[in-house]
């Protein structure tokens, strides 16, 4: 990993110095031995330790003599003390909260330890700088940023930039691999004027972020829609014809075990499907076509039985994973599932002018289902 933030090594023990218009002066403990950091820290009197892991030195008045202090202990336990002009994270981070829309709450985390940052790979939902940073350069704190509508920002300081920062999205709720996703949004350079910046959010990540998690989301019901829809076909096939797809005749005796293949992968199918559904019928407000509102709201009574009223958006529970009757539950959904790929496709989100989306790679054939491959009997 490089180390593009601090003068030292990172395996050295650190104390990296901050100024605050709220605290005072803000020191944050890192290196691989950044045990030796805290010692030094917690032994200079007039640091306050905090619960995110940093220090704080409210006085100002009487920083001189306990800098003084703080350096001769620093000496002593082989810790490296070095700052700059640049205002403390948590408090930009704050200072950007403020001018976005929705209420949000921000929390710093420091990764002490080089390796704790390396939690944050899979984690992130990113094409650009930041990602990269996380990957292969040193990132020792960072803030998290979220608002009650599922979102959640990680901002950071931009690498070798005195007054630039760096704002990227983790993955939305229903995903949890990131890997090659097409539709990943790119994160943003931020200046160091927190309202400026606060109006690059809205007008350009955000709803660059909010077209992306629609794209997804529509992709990965379609895909789930299709191969139901690619299941049923071949279970009503071979129910008509008495044979499977390649012609072999079906033994009487295996219709009740090839039926239950079908439900059970169907059943599969639809636990990935559900919290994805969910999602996407949430992004939906009212529709025009009486049918197709008639649609959602009984999706919606489908994937969340237990709400107390029918009209969607849905909640923010989770759905239900499997209704009582698999099958009742499969055919409900594909009668009105395609008012909802409808909706979705006629109400993308538009994202800033100059968001340029990434082609989406064909989809190639799917592997033959274990329906296609039950036991014959000829």
């Amino acid at each position: 990993m490089d180390d593009r933030t601090t003068p030292r090594s990172k395996g050295q023990a650190q104390i990296i110095l901050a100024v605050s218009p709220a605290d005072g002066l803000v020191a944050v403990p890192v290196g691989e031995q950044y045990p030796w950091a805290n010692t030094a820290l917690q032994l200079t009197p007039g640091f306050e330790q905090r619960p995110d892991g940093t220090y704080a030195l409210r006085d100002v008045d009487t920083a001189a003599p306990i800098l003084r202090a703080l350096a001769d202990t620093a000496r002593r336990h082989r810790v490296h003390l070095f700052g700059g002009p640049r205002t403390y994270l948590g408090d930009y981070a704050a200072a950007l909260a403020d001018g976005l829309p929705r209420q949000w709450t921000v929390k710093v985390e420091v990764y002490a330890h080089p390796v704790w940052q390396e939690d944050l790979v899979p984690l992130l939902w990113d094409a650009g700088e930041l990602i990269d940073c996380v990957e292969h350069i040193r990132i020792p704190y960072a803030a998290q940023l979220t608002n009650g509508a599922g979102i959640e920002l990680l901002l950071a300081e931009r690498p070798g930039s005195t007054d630039q920062y760096l704002l990227g999205s983790f993955t939305s709720a229903t995903f949890d691999d990131n890997y090659a996703d097409p539709h990943t949004p790119t994160s943003i350079v931020l200046p160091s004027d927190a309202a400026h910046a606060a109006g690059l959010v809205t007008g350009t990540f955000l709803p660059a972020y909010e077209q992306a998690v629609h794209e997804r989301l529509l992709a990965a019901v379609e895909a789930a829609h299709g191969r139901l829809e690619e299941l049923h076909t071949t279970w009503t096939a071979i129910q008509h014809s008495g044979r499977y797809s390649d012609g072999t005749r079906l033994d009487p005796a295996t219709l009740g075990h090839t039926q239950q293949q079908y439900l059970e992968e169907g059943s599969v199918e639809w636990r990935r499907l559900c919290p994805h559904a969910a999602a996407l019928l949430s992004r939906m407000r009212s529709v025009a076509d009486a049918e197709d509102s008639a649609s959602l709201d009984r999706l919606h009574q489908l994937l969340h039985p237990d709400a107390a009223s029918s009209t969607w958006p849905a909640p923010g529970s989770s759905p239900a994973a499997l209704p009582p009757s698999t099958a009742e539950a499969l055919r409900r959904w594909r009668t009105d599932a395609p008012a909802l790929l409808r909706q979705a496709r006629a109400t993308r989100p538009v994202g800033p002018a100059t968001t340029a989306r990434p082609a989406i790679p064909a989809v190639g054939k799917a592997p033959p289902s274990a329906l296609e491959r039950a036991p014959r009997s000829r």
